[in-house]
């Protein structure tokens, strides 16, 4: 299954939308979420394999949000709907400053296009992290960063380790508030804290990064 985070602010846009690719493929799952803001508390909930957006968004052209992902390391698959030719394509995309193989612009209402690039970048992606799970390249930062992190670490509390550990381990907010006996409220709040500490954006970043630091620790 392919998760997608669908960032549109016309509900009917989202539903057109999930109802064409759910007739061309039955392994895509669109979600929605109504703003960028709304999509970076989504990716701090959850995991996401990809993200489709619009560059007719009130707030930005969904380029701000893929700056955003892709200076912290995030090389999450993109998609961008948009309207403009192929010349101001070149243009469009020219403005995200990226040289990756995980981003593309789709003409708005071009469905078949559209599943056929979900299904390329996630399948890309997901065979560079499965070959570089154990080295973490994918997410490699500086030296002065992975030394930042390390001290960052050392100013979370016990809950926090304990919560940061479990997303490792690939659990959701919900059954961290099982295993741990806590509100889901509670959980949610921590991860917050913990993403602010160490100066994450994303749960995906979170999870990398505490099976990097368990790697570390062993070596």
């Amino acid at each position: 299954m392919i998760k997608v985070l669908h960032i549109d602010n016309d509900p009917s846009h989202h539903e057109l939308t999930k109802a064409q690719l759910s007739q061309l493929s039955d392994d895509i799952a669109l979600e929605l979420a109504n703003s960028t803001q709304t999509a970076l508390v989504a990716l701090k909930d959850d995991v996401y394999d990809c993200i489709l957006t619009d560059d007719q968004l009130p707030e930005n052209d969904g380029i701000e949000l893929l700056k955003t992902l892709r200076s912290n390391g995030n090389l999450i698959p993109f998609i961008i709907l948009s309207e403009i030719d192929d010349k101001e394509k070149k243009n469009f995309m020219e403005k995200a400053y990226f040289d990756d193989e995980f981003h593309i612009v789709v003409n708005f209402f071009h469905f078949d296009l559209l599943s056929y690039w979900i299904h390329r970048l996630v399948d890309k992606y997901r065979q560079l992290l499965q070959a570089d799970r154990l080295k973490m390249d994918l997410f490699k930062s500086p030296l002065e960063k992975i030394k930042g992190l390390q001290q960052a670490m050392k100013t979370l509390t016990k809950r926090e380790m304990e919560i940061l550990n479990l997303m490792g381990s690939g659990k959701s907010n919900k059954e961290i508030a099982e295993e741990l006996f806590i509100s889901y409220k509670t959980v949610k709040n921590h991860v917050y804290n913990l993403f602010a500490k160490l100066g994450i954006h994303t749960r995906a970043e979170a999870i990398h990064f505490a099976i990097r630091m368990k790697i570390s620790d062993k070596s």
